[in-house]
């Protein structure tokens, strides 16, 4: 019985030593987590705390620098830590931004934190990324909101597409408020589209509704835009026919380059093939005007603007692989010399050209400019302002030379004096009529002290007839 105490004794004993064991344990564990995980969570939350909202932007980058080398029990921890930290509680502010808790302001004040510190972060650099995408989001809508209520419907509607998908709190108001901009354009847009289309204005009605169709899809307005289509269509060959009836191969080229891009693709190709007939059409009108001229015409590149240069082959080049201005004209002036009747007096068979023509065109040989060189080569010194055309004795055309624009040469004791005039379509094509018509083409150098006057000679007529020519088979 004794022995049977004893055995209880030493049990209850036992028992009451592990429970003192396991309250000290408890305790000390509890006392080990607060003083070295509370307490350090704490502390670290305070140093980032007093980072976000205690300091100035343009100091952060100092304290933080000094946090890293506190004296703490834990130092090494804080460095290791206190990054994560700070960009855990950014990200934090940027996700209630993003989910439209907080204003762009709020936000702002720990990005202008965060970004010089951590700069080079990949989080911090996604981070900010996102954030901006929502912040031009929420710029879009409140554009797109205020373009309505100016009145500016199609601008807002613009605006409101701008609203990202992700962004659901303005993508929601952005596709109600889209929804009644699109329902108060509509009937005007079709009001409108109909009275284009009664006048036979179809570029402009079709524009119309080809807005409704890229903002709504409704099938009326899509029957409607392919009816005026259709209608367009008929009248764009016919008005490409006139064009080809006139001979006019450039004007038919231009107004379906205009008009391809009001059609759908069912008459876009269409219109393309057609384009490219006319061109090839074009350009075997153009090879055969070049042929016929061919013994007598020079094409030399311009290297530095890559254009071709089409002048008269009776005025040597140097041997250069780009062609120069100045030298052709001094070479002009002072070596082709006017083709007269035998009858007249030695010297005024020497007397050298005053006009000499020349085209300016694409690489393709597609499109061109003509300009002229009016000049003289003399003993004096005329110093022009000013050169008239005469078409039997009657004023043509009157060109007041800039003086920036005009060039002199001395050789030896005569000089030559010249400027280049580029002509409109419409002056080419007069001065190709008057040449036909006429040719008692004459020509004035006014100047301050003097005219020199001088009547345009065979050699002159007959270079102006086939640059005009060859100028019109490219162009018209």
């Amino acid at each position: 019985m004794e022995g049977v105490k004893k055995t209880r004794g030493c049990q209850f004993f036992s028992l009451k030593v592990g429970l003192v064991l396991a309250i000290v344990f408890i305790f000390g564990g509890a006392f080990y987590y607060n003083h070295h995980v509370i307490l350090y969570r704490n502390q670290l939350n305070l140093l980032v705390s007093y980072l976000y909202d205690e300091v100035s932007p343009n100091q952060v980058g100092a304290v933080y620098q000094r946090m890293l080398n506190v004296d703490s029990d834990y130092r090494e921890r804080i460095k290791n830590d206190l990054e994560p930290a700070m960009i855990s509680r950014y990200q934090y502010y940027a996700n209630l931004y993003m989910l439209r808790k907080i204003e762009y302001e709020e936000y702002l004040q720990y990005e202008q934190v965060i970004e010089p510190l951590f700069f080079s972060n990949d989080e911090v650099i996604e981070t900010i990324g996102q954030v901006e995408k929502y912040y031009q989001s929420q710029r879009a809508y409140l554009k797109g909101f205020s373009l309505q209520q100016q009145g500016l419907i199609e601008e807002a509607i613009d605006s409101y597409q701008e609203v990202m998908f992700n962004d659901e709190y303005y993508y929601e108001l952005a596709k109600i408020q889209r929804r009644e901009c699109i329902q108060s354009i509509k009937n005007q847009y079709l009001t409108e589209a109909h009275q284009y289309y009664e006048q036979k204005k179809y570029i402009e009605a079709i524009r119309r509704l080809d807005y409704l169709t890229q903002t709504d899809q409704d099938e009326l307005v899509n029957a409607l835009k392919w009816y005026y289509e259709s209608e367009f269509y008929v009248e764009a060959i016919k008005t490409v026919d006139d064009f080809l009836a006139k001979d006019e191969l450039a004007s038919a080229i231009s107004y379906l380059q205009q008009i391809s891009d009001s059609f759908g693709t069912q008459y876009a190709e269409t219109l393309e093939l057609k384009r490219s007939e006319i061109s090839l059409q074009r350009m075997k009108r153009r090879d055969k005007v070049m042929s016929k001229y061919a013994s007598k015409i020079q094409v030399n590149l311009n290297t530095e603007s890559s254009q071709q240069i089409i002048s008269y082959n009776g005025i040597p080049l140097q041997a250069t692989t780009s062609f120069n201005v100045i030298s052709f004209a001094t070479n002009t002036f002072t070596t082709v010399k006017k083709e007269v009747d035998e009858s007249v007096e030695e010297e005024q068979v020497e007397q050298y050209i005053n006009v000499m023509p020349l085209l300016v065109t694409n690489s393709e040989l597609t499109s061109a400019t003509m300009s002229i060189l009016l000049g003289y080569y003399s003993e004096f010194l005329n110093d022009f302002e000013q050169v008239d055309i005469y078409a039997e004795n009657q004023l043509l055309y009157s060109f007041d030379i800039d003086s920036t624009q005009k060039r002199q040469v001395w050789i030896d004791e005569c000089v030559i004096e010249w400027s280049e005039v580029e002509l409109s379509t419409q002056a080419v094509y007069e001065l190709l009529n008057e040449v036909q018509a006429t040719t008692s083409l004459s020509i004035v150098f006014r100047g301050p002290l003097m005219n020199h006057s001088f009547e345009l000679e065979l050699v002159e007529n007959a270079t102006l007839l086939m640059m005009a020519e060859i100028y019109q088979s490219i162009n018209k």
